[in-house]
């Protein structure tokens, strides 16, 4: 880790911690990863009903329906979170922050040949790596009565490989573009 990203955890993690006003604590789980076939692990603590610093668990696997495809994936993500309003019951919640995790992939692709043979799209993967990624994340969350929790969220951002082992000949890019959709359900304590 780089010594901005550290400082940067460390004085939201400090703001939060001294924020005047504990709010609660939220367990939630993100339902768009059952298409990976497991689920998403959220804990989020709220202070001050204004900050949130959220610490998640994602893993899952993707075939492509009958294809050689796979994509296979894991990590953790902390996420800090600042409520545009303080947080209210049976209100839309918006919030923006930033967010900064690794991500384990395993990914098997090969290239489509159309039915001619002659046209061919996508590449040839097949590697497992390690990566950082960071970035930034806006959504809104709803709680309807006193527990329940609805929750949106989009995050942009960049994640950085490391630890490549390549199985292929071919040259793989040192990045990714990282992009996050979350649709959480949850528990408000």
């Amino acid at each position: 880790m780089t010594k901005q990203t550290l400082l940067i955890i460390a004085i939201v993690y400090g703001n939060a911690i001294f924020a005047r006003q504990p709010a609660g604590l939220i367990v939630k789980t993100n339902v768009l990863n059952l298409v990976a076939k497991r689920p998403t692990l959220s804990v989020e603590k709220t202070f001050a009903n204004l900050y949130g610093l959220e610490a998640a668990y994602t893993f899952g696997e993707i075939k492509n329906f009958g294809y050689r495809d796979y994509y296979h994936y894991n990590g953790f993500l902390l996420r800090a979170k600042k409520y545009l309003r303080p947080i209210k019951n049976k209100e839309a919640n918006a919030f923006y922050g930033a967010y900064f995790g690794n991500l384990n992939k395993t990914v098997v692709s090969h290239g489509t040949v159309d039915n001619t043979g002659f046209f061919s799209w996508g590449h040839d993967r097949d590697f497992k790596a390690n990566s950082l990624r960071y970035g930034g994340t806006f959504g809104v969350s709803f709680i309807p009565g006193k527990h329940f929790l609805l929750e949106g969220l989009t995050g942009l951002g960049y994640g950085d490989y490391y630890h490549i082992q390549n199985n292929l000949e071919n040259k793989l890019p040192g990045g990714y573009f990282d992009f996050q959709l979350w649709l959480s359900i949850g528990y408000s304590f």
